[in-house]
């Protein structure tokens, strides 16, 4: 026999396993192909619908009040208060009075969402005192 003879001779047992493969595969799951009167899940509360909130202030409830000493850095437009674990950026009308080299004690909240161009964490400041 030849080779050609044997490979023409086993295509058509391999043809037909495949066909009966893929007619066994089809049948074994009817529920599938059935259409059902089921309604489709839908989320109860989809995203589109739920209302979000911009705000402008602060977060403040998120983030409790701290108290900390430290020098007053007065570079440019920026008010920086200098402690031994972080730099402070010094927001509001509270600390526009400090003087560059003070020594002060700031009670604020920390606001990170804030952009600023100056270097430190922002802290809204409720009060400063000279120490």
């Amino acid at each position: 026999m030849r080779r050609e003879e044997v490979q023409a001779g086993m295509r058509t047992p391999l043809g037909l396993l495949l066909a009966v493969l893929v007619l066994t595969g089809c049948a074994a799951n009817p529920e599938k192909t059935e259409k059902t009167d089921e309604p489709a899940l839908v989320p109860s509360n989809p995203a589109s619908s739920v209302p979000f909130k911009i705000t402008t202030e602060p977060p403040t409830e998120a983030f409790q009040q701290v108290t900390t000493t430290g020098r007053v850095r007065i570079t440019g437009s920026c008010i920086e208060l200098i402690t031994e674990q972080l730099n402070w950026v010094l927001i509001g009308s509270a600390a526009a009075q400090l003087r560059d080299g003070q020594q002060v004690e700031v009670t604020g909240v920390p606001d990170p969402e804030r952009a600023t161009v100056c270097t430190g964490s922002p802290l809204l400041t409720s009060s400063v005192a000279p120490v």
